[in-house]
């Protein structure tokens, strides 16, 4: 499964980076996680993760307005150092999201400020925790206790400086990460991107 999301995500990028050159532009992205679990009543520490994948921006004709798909790879999870447990939840997924993008348009032509919105899918591709406690290690391979799809929405702002992009986003999970119900959290992400547009 997990050589099949890999290979979804290397296909979607060999295919946006030969789409028809009309009315769109290419964009590679990479950048700095945040993230945590959300909408749980444990507590948790952000995990630092990385982040980098394409994206595409379809230009509405005579409009700021650009719809901009995207293959990501995201680095997710949380980590903990209470209650006598320390360590990590490692979770990595292949995120792709789909928004609509808002350009400012300003004197300037070297400098655009944008904001978009829009969902996001993310299909797993390793799940693995490194935890520890005074009776010893219970880390190991959780594959089997996360769900293989996340779903969420994306929300960001930033700016294309010439050919350069900078920004920060955030993605929130709306469905839970667990198979067990046991356990309610959901992916939360901030991020900082930056990126170059062909």
């Amino acid at each position: 499964m997990k050589k099949l999301f890999l290979s979804i995500f290397l296909l979607s990028g060999l295919i946006i980076a030969n789409a028809p050159d009309a009315q769109a532009q290419l964009g590679i992205k990479a950048g700095l996680n945040s993230a945590n679990f959300n909408d749980t009543d444990d507590s948790y520490d952000s995990r630092m993760g990385l982040m980098a994948g394409f994206t595409y921006d379809f230009a509405i004709p005579m409009s700021p307005i650009s719809i901009q798909p995207g293959v990501f790879y995201a680095q997710k999870g949380a980590e903990t150092s209470g209650e006598g447990i320390e360590g990590k939840v490692k979770l990595d997924y292949v995120e792709i999201p789909v928004v609509a993008k808002f350009d400012f348009i300003l004197d300037n032509p070297m400098l655009t400020p944008h904001v978009y919105v829009g969902p996001y899918v993310g299909f797993n591709i390793n799940a693995e925790s490194e935890l520890s406690s005074d009776e010893g290690s219970i880390g190991g391979d959780i594959d089997d206790d996360v769900k293989g799809t996340d779903f969420g929405v994306v929300v960001g702002a930033g700016a294309d400086i010439t050919q350069f992009n900078i920004g920060l986003r955030y993605s929130a999970g709306l469905t839970n990460i667990a198979e067990d119900d046991a356990f309610d959290g959901k992916n939360g992400v901030f991020s900082i991107v930056a990126g170059i547009n062909f």
